[in-house]
């Protein structure tokens, strides 16, 4: 607010209460003081501005000859700040889930989430996250971001873990000379981590003599030392957790030999490769 010499008396006023007439402070704010440069300026100064502060201000000026006002309207902008955001879960596949994200400030911030994921695209705007039929691949680490331009936006995430049966995606045979270390192997997705066992027809094994199973993770081995005529055939690895189990056949095979039904698909069509010129030309008569 600037004046003049022929002001005589000036005030500053917060709607109807008054905060200083000319130099004399009637508010109890410690906040609040008078800026003034030399007798022209009157000019109200407010340190740490929170939202109360907001609204019109007036500079009342009264001369000999009449009176006058100036207003101005203080608007607070505050930055975005996320005040409650959902905890990390863990559900299981198939579930429906809601994520939320809490968000004040002035003016009212815009509110974004994202699956950081290699594309981490823009899933949602809005407080809340719907996701009908939760799979597999929509677990992970969700951002919510809150913006409104005022300061840089506050970030909060959230971690959702997915629990899923497992499923053997590799399952490996082995072709084994005599006397060599056979090795099968099973690797398996899963959520919780699979447990694995191995089977030879419906006797479950275990480590023992020739025998060794190994577990790293999601991979399991089955080692067996010294092969013999007696260990050729199929091996039966299951995996399983407390949602399921899956199961996969492998095979330990004698080289050049290959799995049965290898085999015989190879047998049958050698066969019929011998067979087809001696019957051309009783099908031609």
């Amino acid at each position: 607010c600037y004046v003049d010499d022929k002001v005589s008396k000036v005030a500053w006023l917060n709607r109807s209460n008054i905060i200083f007439a000319g130099e004399d402070k009637w508010s109890l704010d410690p906040r609040v003081d008078l800026v003034t440069k030399g007798q022209l300026e009157y000019s109200l100064r407010i340190q740490k501005v929170d939202v109360y502060d907001e609204g019109p201000y007036t500079c009342s000026i009264q001369t000999k000859q009449q009176s006058k006002t100036s207003q101005v309207y203080l608007i607070v902008q505050v930055p975005a700040n996320i005040y409650r955001v959902s905890e990390d879960i863990t559900v299981n596949e198939g579930s429906n889930v809601t994520l939320s994200c809490l968000a004040n400030g002035r003016p009212d911030p815009s509110i974004t989430w994202r699956l950081l994921n290699p594309s981490a695209e823009t899933l949602e705007v809005g407080e809340y996250l719907e996701i009908y039929g939760i799979m597999r691949t929509q677990a992970g680490r969700y951002e919510c971001k809150a913006s409104n331009d005022v300061a840089t936006p506050d970030v909060k995430y959230v971690n959702v873990v997915v629990n899923y049966p497992p499923f053997i995606k590799l399952a490996k045979s082995s072709e084994t000379q005599m006397g060599r270390l056979g090795v099968l192997q099973c690797d398996a997705t899963a959520v919780p981590k699979p447990e694995f066992e191995w089977y030879r027809d419906d006797k479950r094994l275990s480590n023992m003599q020739g025998i060794t199973i190994q577990i790293v993770g999601t991979r399991t081995l089955l080692l067996v030392a010294n092969v013999t005529e007696d260990d050729y055939g199929n091996y039966t690895c299951v995996a399983t957790n407390r949602l399921g189990r899956h199961n996969a056949s492998v095979f330990l095979y004698r080289p050049g030999t290959g799995r049965d039904i290898n085999g015989s698909a190879c047998i049958c069509l050698s066969m019929w490769l011998l067979v087809l010129p001696l019957l051309l030309p009783l099908l031609n008569c």
